[in-house]
């Protein structure tokens, strides 16, 4: 087993390999001089900064955040023991501390924490949660949530993983950003309470929303004594806003490394791609991107764009290559963000919303320099039937047309909430998939943030959409009557904001 120190922990980034061991001295009572510590399993790492690890000291697991920011260490870790203290001081349920200190060459602290063995975080249990049991684990975390609010404290990194459940008892994990408002005899104040909740269910799908007005009213019962707004109208356009902020800062994150996706860039490629896809396979792919098209199942040969079906370590996949059509495009496209570019941004921004899309997997931009060339967008393969065929061959008053429908009356309002314009709205665009309504070919899709511009583009979208049944009066008919409905729900929303 390998031993490392801070100098390791800095230039490791996320290529760190554990097991590994770590000299360290504690500054508590727990136990005196040097002592030793087994790193087993990484967690999470913030490159430079700090590592949430699995551990084991003195025979028992526990978890160890390191935090090694240069000039910045102390004040994480103090910041972290302070969170940690309040949230216990207050009877907020968190893992327990059990040490703190640095290690012995002295430009790492670090705090040991009491393994919650079993527990599952709150985004591992959403995702196999049926509806139900959706509805009751989020009444639990937004009491927790009041609870913390009614104490005084506001935990600003609220996301799904900061909360772990094991028996029926759910845990605040990461105190590191924990605000508290000691001075305030009622705890957080009503504004900051009601934004700090808004913030948590924004990180749920769009469809989620139809929840929001229970778990508002339950947090209120929470709160008695809080001066909270009893219209849900205001907390629904406060969750919108939160939602639309998440989204800005998140697309940011989209074009360089993080936790999810990899990322290179040298004078010849600008890529990223999901770290599940890494083998020796995809850094093949990578070499000779057009090899596997010839080898693939063509779908599109067009001026273009190429579209195939590839496989990559035995899984199909679609494969996009948008190509420079002349010398003069080739000089327009140098200086925008290419078409894979664009896909890649509007597939994770569906995806962040709960809409269905082919999950993106991979853009790679070929670049002399800060020149764009050719580009790809890689996706998941869905299998499924264009909208267009399928409804066609459906009788119009079958349940596939009337939950057809409703998937896109309720698509077209989530478009409408976040100002998305799609673009190309012809039904081939759309697949009825397992998994729902797919909404393909993303390269036009963008958002319109004003108001005017915006409202043109969409009855650009929605007029290109009635026209696919405008050679079956009866379909057309029933179309219409879902758009009229979808304009109504929409001034209304228009002014209730």
């Amino acid at each position: 087993m390998q031993a490392i120190n801070t100098s390791t922990l800095l230039l490791g980034g996320r290529r760190l390999e554990f097991p590994a061991s770590v000299e360290l001295r504690l500054d508590n009572s727990v136990g005196e001089g040097t002592q030793t510590l087994e790193l087993v399993e990484l967690f999470r790492v913030l490159p430079k900064k700090r590592v949430v690890v699995l551990a084991r000291w003195q025979g028992s697991l526990v978890v160890a955040k390191l935090f090694f920011a240069r000039g910045r260490w102390e004040q994480h870790l103090q910041r972290e023991i302070q969170g940690v203290n309040a949230l216990d001081s207050a009877g907020i349920k968190t893992a327990e501390l059990l040490g703190s200190g640095t290690l012995t060459d002295g430009r790492c602290g670090f705090l040991l924490l009491r393994y919650i063995e079993g527990g599952q975080s709150l985004g591992q249990h959403w995702d196999r949660a049926a509806t139900q049991e959706r509805v009751t684990l989020l009444q639990r975390v937004v009491s927790l949530i009041a609870d913390c609010h009614e104490r005084g404290l506001l935990q600003n990194d609220i996301h799904l993983d900061n909360f772990l459940l094991k028996d029926g008892t759910v845990y605040l994990l990461d105190a590191g950003d924990l605000e508290r408002y000691p001075h305030n005899p009622d705890g957080v104040d009503g504004v900051n309470s009601l934004r700090n909740l808004a913030l948590f269910l924004a990180q749920f799908p769009v469809s989620n929303d139809s929840l929001a007005a229970g778990l508002y009213e339950y947090y209120r019962q929470q709160r008695p004594s809080a001066d909270l707004s009893e219209d849900i109208a205001v907390f629904a356009a406060l969750l919108r806003k939160k939602r639309a902020l998440r989204l800005k800062l998140v697309l940011k994150k989209l074009y360089r490394e993080t936790s999810a996706n990899a990322y290179r860039r040298d004078w010849n490629h600008y890529i990223v791609y999901d770290r599940s896809l890494e083998s020796a396979q995809l850094q093949d792919f990578l070499r000779a991107p057009d090899a596997y098209i010839e080898r693939g199942k063509i779908i599109k040969a067009g001026r273009s764009a190429t579209v195939a079906i590839v496989e990559i370590d035995a899984k199909q996949y679609v494969l996009k290559r948008y190509n420079i059509k002349s010398l003069w495009h080739r000089i327009r496209r140098q200086f925008r963000p290419s078409r894979a570019w664009v896909c890649w941004r509007n597939a994770h921004m569906l995806e962040m919303l709960g809409v269905t899309t082919a999950k993106p997997l991979l853009m790679m931009e070929w670049r002399f320099g800060s020149l764009r060339r050719e580009a790809y967008f890689l996706c998941e393969y869905l299998p499924g039937e264009d909208a267009l065929h399928l409804l066609k061959k459906e009788p119009i008053n079958s349940p596939a047309w009337s939950h057809a429908l409703n998937q896109f009356k309720a698509l077209f309002a989530t478009l409408r909430d976040y100002s998305i314009v799609h673009g190309d709205m012809k039904a081939t665009n759309f697949l009825v998939t397992d998994k729902g309504l797919a909404v393909l070919d993303l390269d036009g899709m963008y958002q319109e943030f004003d108001t005017g511009h915006f409202a043109k583009a969409r009855a650009k979208d929605l007029q290109r959409f009635a026209k696919n049944w405008e050679d079956d009066p009866a379909r057309a008919q029933m179309v219409q009557t879902m758009l009229t409905q979808l304009q109504e729900e929409s001034d209304y929303f228009t002014k209730g904001s």
